[in-house]
């Protein structure tokens, strides 16, 4: 005889966090033989009632809860009369097979599981997700199975919920050691992913939506190089060294066009129209016209039997490498005290300015550097494709120092 009850189970991650909830499942016994069905929701012991199997009315929304468990309840039964209709065995294997695949008869949507959706997720997004962003993912999920393999918890949509979000965060921060940006930017992700399948009716948990669950972002202090030292960089003499030569001078090319590494490396001759570089971004699919300011001119002119004016590009890893030892030959050799946090750990840890340098201090230095220059900062943004003053203010760099003389500038010229 078939026979259904709902039951309270603790997952391994609420026993370890001491959770008062449980997860609900729904347990179906057939000839001896049991299997369960996750209602997907959890609750604490306190607001179940063990003889009416349903939901207490002291807890907040029990009628919605009562209401939705009463559909599974119901979804099964029905699979169970079918067959029993059809003189089959409703078999517990058989009855949970059916119900996993969403099949009564008829073939219905393919389940994943959240691995699976992720695959899924950046499949179809090739077309729409750049090279760069689609890595981005892919490290995400990587830290998010060797996460997976320390807690030794299988990782699904009911596991990832705001206990998963705290105990990745010190996974991550604490085991790990790695910041609460890298942290932060897996987090988003995360979320997108989840987002994604929530709207196509894959995933129906929602404990990743809590208030809490949110991505962290904190300052950090990266660097520039004002115009002084981006003129120490052009006086190396690198003509024994070709490709520590075309580093440097891709690297000015950035600091006074302000595009990023992905754009400046695949400048086209049909970008170039007069004065102007007219080019549409890779990151943000946008168009931006750029001036091609005297230093710019200088490269294009000293590269005109290029096809595009510029040198050869090396790669983003080959570039960083480089950066660091053109730093070093142009003594750009400031101390920094850089600090960063791991969780509620604050690191801190000094460095010489060329162990900084990398492609993006290029982007970083043109909009300080023009920031400083007295550039409306509108301006400067159509040209870096900056959507909002935020996300701009975040790469003018200029230190306490530089912005007091700024403001004496500022009343000096205004007196």
């Amino acid at each position: 005889m078939a026979t259904f009850k709902f039951i309270l189970s603790k997952l391994d991650y609420q026993k370890k966090k001491k959770s008062p909830e449980s997860l609900l499942m729904l347990r179906y016994t057939h000839k001896k033989k049991t299997t369960h069905f996750s209602t997907h929701k959890n609750i604490d012991e306190k607001y179940w009632d063990e003889k009416t199997q349903m939901v207490k009315r002291s807890y907040p929304g029990s009628d919605r809860f009562n209401i939705y468990i009463k559909g599974i309840r119901q979804k099964v039964e029905d699979i169970v009369n079918e067959m029993l209709i059809k003189s089959d065995d409703p078999t517990t294997d058989y009855v949970k097979s059916i119900y996993t695949s969403n099949k009564t008869g008829t073939e219905k949507k393919k389940q994943y599981t959240f691995f699976e959706y992720a695959e899924k997720y950046l499949e179809n997004g090739k077309n729409r997700l750049t090279g760069s962003t689609i890595k981005s993912y892919r490290t995400a999920l990587n830290k998010l199975e060797d996460y997976q393999e320390y807690s030794r918890n299988k990782l699904d949509w009911m596991s990832i919920d705001i206990d998963f979000y705290y105990d990745f965060m010190d996974f991550y921060t604490g085991i790990e050691g790695l910041t609460n940006n890298g942290f932060g930017k897996i987090i988003k992700n995360l979320k997108a992913i989840l987002n994604s399948a929530t709207e196509d009716n894959y995933n129906t948990f929602t404990g990743y939506q809590h208030k809490n669950f949110k991505t962290v972002r904190e300052e950090v202090n990266n660097i520039y190089l004002n115009e002084d030292e981006i003129a120490k960089l052009i006086k190396l003499d690198l003509s024994g060294d070709r490709t520590m030569e075309r580093t440097r001078d891709l690297f000015v090319f950035g600091c006074y066009t302000g595009l990023r590494f992905s754009d400046f490396s695949q400048v086209k001759q049909e970008h170039i129209v007069g004065d102007v570089l007219r080019i549409k971004t890779i990151k943000t699919s946008e168009w931006v016209n750029i001036p091609i300011l005297p230093a710019v001119r200088e490269i294009m002119d000293k590269y005109k039997d290029n096809p595009n004016n510029l040198p050869k590009s090396v790669s983003n890893q080959t570039m960083n490498r480089n950066l660091k030892d053109l730093g070093e030959m142009a003594k750009i050799n400031d101390k920094i005290l850089k600090i960063r946090n791991k969780g509620k750990e604050r690191v801190e840890e000094n460095l010489l300015k060329y162990d900084m340098l990398c492609t993006h201090t290029a982007r970083r230095s043109f909009a300080t550097n023009m920031f400083k220059r007295g550039v409306p900062t509108r301006v400067i943004m159509n040209i870096t494709g900056h959507r909002t003053e935020k996300a701009f203010n975040s790469y003018i760099k200029i230190s306490q120092d530089e912005n007091a003389e700024l403001l004496k500038e500022y009343f000096s010229k205004s007196a």
